[in-house]
């Protein structure tokens, strides 16, 4: 088991370096390919898209056939890393280029669910603690996101895919040490969700669609006021750092605590995080809303997966953290950040964080939706 869970680490880590890479770096390479600013935009969008696709696809076929999760981990990451790899040589044909790009999304997307499901089922088996586990895919971005633009210097750009590539192949030795999940028992099976997952399913779409002013448009908006480089990422990373000290010191008594009271109090402090960034852009304010990411994110997702996975059928786990998954990092991320860039073109960056804090509150009516469901 020992072996099993740094296994979980590692794949954690490279999973947030790639995206620690992808988030700043991938539209910089697609430009130096030769791209247009708006077929930039289409390519790196194939990656949101995906999002919203893969992943309950892909738990869905998991659970139907009761493959090994670790398996098609190792098999999906080095198929990515394939893909990634190619790019550079697809790139003389736009339409090779978007089908590649597509299918690394697709792959890349879907991964990341079930391992979640796994770390879930370790941590409730009091094996390991989810949020020790996940933790080192938030030290995974930091680093990637540090030492990408020293790596990745502009004559240095056509490293991306095989530093990308690399990275996919840590995920792929990290799945072969994967924990194998015994498969549930003929009475276990079922087809039906939980009423209350359809509401934990709204309210992932809203929590994430209240992050689109935050990662869409934050540092725009902190460079608009007066903000230098290092000032931005500092913030950046302050944020991240708050998410990493409450999955380190505080993941098992948030998966322990009531689901109401902890999906309140992460959706109020969100919505009190957006209103006091529309309110202001003083240094020691901002320090302060950046702390509340433990809150808006990290407590959040911790309840949201420990919840999905004791509220979904036994034999449905991964199709259902495919699903949580798509709703909130797929299309909640993607409705937040268009509505939000709309926002900002019309009225400003506050305008669109005023937004974002109703945005959060809304969670509170399918939360209460829940409370009568359970009833």
């Amino acid at each position: 088991m020992p072996e099993s869970l740094h296994a979980i680490r590692l794949f954690y880590a490279a999973y947030f370096a790639a995206m620690g890479l992808i988030l700043p770096y991938f539209p910089v390479y697609l430009s130096s390919l030769g791209l247009s600013a708006a077929m930039v935009g289409v390519v790196a969008g194939l990656l949101t898209l995906a999002k919203l696709i893969a992943p309950p696809f892909a738990g869905l076929w998991l659970d139907k056939k009761q493959l090994p999760v670790g398996g098609f981990i190792a098999v999906a990451s080095l198929a990515a890393a394939i893909c990634m790899a190619t790019t550079g040589w697809l790139s003389s044909s736009i339409v090779a280029l978007a089908i590649g790009v597509f299918v690394f999304g697709m792959l890349y997307a879907a991964i990341l669910p079930l391992a979640d499901s796994i770390s879930i089922h370790l941590s409730e088996m009091e094996l390991s603690d989810y949020g020790r586990l996940r933790v080192w895919g938030s030290l995974g971005f930091i680093a990637a996101s540090g030492l990408g633009g020293w790596i990745l210097a502009p004559l240095q750009i056509g490293l991306f895919p095989f530093l990308l590539a690399g990275l996919m192949l840590f995920m792929a030795m990290a799945g072969k040490w994967f924990p194998a999940m015994a498969a549930p028992s003929s009475e276990e099976v079922t087809y039906a969700f939980d009423l209350r997952l359809y509401g934990l399913f709204v309210l992932a779409f809203l929590m994430q669609a209240s992050h689109g002013a935050y990662y869409g448009f934050f540092s725009l908006y902190l460079l608009d006021h007066g903000f230098v480089g290092w000032q931005v990422g500092g913030l950046w990373v302050i944020g991240v750092l708050a998410e990493v000290v409450l999955m380190w010191m505080a993941s098992a008594w948030v998966q322990k605590a009531l689901f109401i009271p902890v999906m309140s109090a992460c959706l109020i402090l969100a919505s009190l995080r957006w209103l006091g960034l529309a309110m202001s852009t003083e240094l020691f304010v901002l320090v302060a809303l950046q702390l509340l990411h433990a809150a808006s994110f990290a407590a959040f997702h911790i309840s949201a997966v420990t919840h999905v996975r004791k509220w979904a059928p036994a034999n449905r786990h991964a199709s259902a953290q495919g699903w949580y998954s798509a709703a909130g990092f797929g299309l909640g991320s993607t409705v937040g950040i268009m509505g939000c860039g709309i926002i900002v073109q019309t009225a400003g960056f506050s305008a669109a964080f005023l937004v974002c804090a109703v945005i959060a509150l809304c969670g509170l009516i399918p939360l209460k939706w829940m409370v009568k469901t359970s009833d």
